[in-house]
């Protein structure tokens, strides 16, 4: 998941060193960690008392959003694994049968670190998303369903869409959500809150959806029989932001915390697809993901700091008085997207994603 392609903005590197042992250090060092993340603006700051902090910042307004290179219309270049099962499956049936398209957007990102060596350290960094509601994302939802049925036609296979698979009877085993499904998912150590909406008139569907809510191995085996179709669970997942670093150590006397704002195809994007004999249970299933997430350098938003906390004025204090306390730093940062740069950049996502899909069930029937 830390695996970063080329990114445009970097948000935030923080080090912060204990009070004890203010040995000399390169900021050199920490840009190796971050080799191809580093951005324009940079400065770094001398903590009295010895502590050092490298701080890498880079803030987007307005203005320089708008006047942003166009997003071009080219989809995303994305290869599918199989995670579990076999593609096989796709050459049981004749038809394809989609159960919805669910689209979740992650809102939010954070990170943090610590260490207890000496006084201690500790770093951290929270990232809010913000213009990305329910509505657009089911804009998105919709035109990704769409593709993908033009995409699998155009591939001369049979397919069924949510539409009509909700129509059947057999369908009404698979639960869905007409409100908007709210998630927690962890990127590495960090926790990133997600909303996940479906087409208009179908929902989100509930069941091996990116917001997991238990497993029943039958759902979908009745619509599979019925239908003559493999059943497909579309799960495409959109982030904004990347960390990395953190977590906690007794033994370093350094924390650092990473982050940065991208738009990516995140790796929990996922195709679900079950097959069943004669209805009674799924005989069997695949699922195909991303290996990496796959993020592109095209700015979709305006970065804004809005908060930094920051005692090393107090740190110094203490160590002239000769007792060492605990350093702390923290950054808060919006995220202000640009609606419809960031649904252009979704577009792409959706119809590379689906070729990639295409491309798999080809394979699998030979075609």
């Amino acid at each position: 998941m830390n695996q970063i392609t080329k990114i445009f903005t970097v948000l935030t590197v923080i080090t912060l060193l204990s009070t004890i042992q203010a040995n000399a250090f390169s900021l050199s060092d920490v840009a190796k960690g971050v080799a191809g993340k580093m951005a324009i603006n940079k400065t770094s700051e001398t903590i009295s008392g010895g502590d050092k902090v490298k701080q890498d910042v880079t803030t987007l307004t307005p203005a320089q959003v708008a006047s942003a290179n166009p997003i071009v219309s080219t989809p995303l270049s994305v290869t599918l694994e199989t995670a579990k099962g076999s593609i096989k499956l796709f050459s049981k049936r004749p038809k394809v049968a989609l159960a919805g398209y669910n689209i979740g957007a992650f809102q939010t990102a954070e990170i943090s670190g610590s260490t207890s060596r000496g006084q201690g350290a500790s770093a951290s960094m929270n990232i809010i998303l913000e213009g990305v509601d329910a509505e657009m994302l089911q804009r998105i939802a919709d035109a990704a369903q769409d593709d993908l049925v033009v995409q699998l036609q155009a591939a001369n296979i049979e397919v069924i869409d949510a539409q009509t698979l909700f129509q059947s009877a057999e369908s009404n085993e698979i639960k869905r959500s007409s409100e908007p499904v709210n998630g927690k998912q962890m990127d590495g150590r960090a926790p990133k809150k997600l909303i996940m909406v479906g087409p208009s008139n179908i929902g989100a569907v509930r069941m091996f959806s990116l917001v997991p809510k238990g497993f029943n191995g039958n759902i979908g085996d009745q619509a599979s029989a019925a239908l003559d179709a493999v059943v497909i669970y579309p799960n495409l997942a959109l982030d904004f932001a990347w960390t990395s670093g953190g977590g906690q150590s007794m033994l370093k006397k350094s924390v650092s915390v990473e982050g940065g704002v991208r738009f990516a195809l995140d790796s929990f994007s996922n195709f679900y697809a079950i097959y069943s004999k004669d209805g009674r249970f799924v005989d069997s299933a695949v699922t195909l993901q991303l290996k990496e997430d796959v993020g592109v350098d095209d700015i979709f938003a305006r970065v804004e700091l809005t908060d930094s906390k920051n005692n090393s004025g107090a740190v110094g204090i203490s160590n002239a008085l000769g007792f060492g306390m605990h350093s702390k730093k923290g950054n808060n940062y919006l995220v202000t997207v640009d609606p419809q740069r960031y649904e252009a950049l979704a577009l792409n996502a959706a119809k590379g994603f689906n070729s990639a899909l295409v491309q798999q069930i080809k394979l699998a029937k030979g075609l």
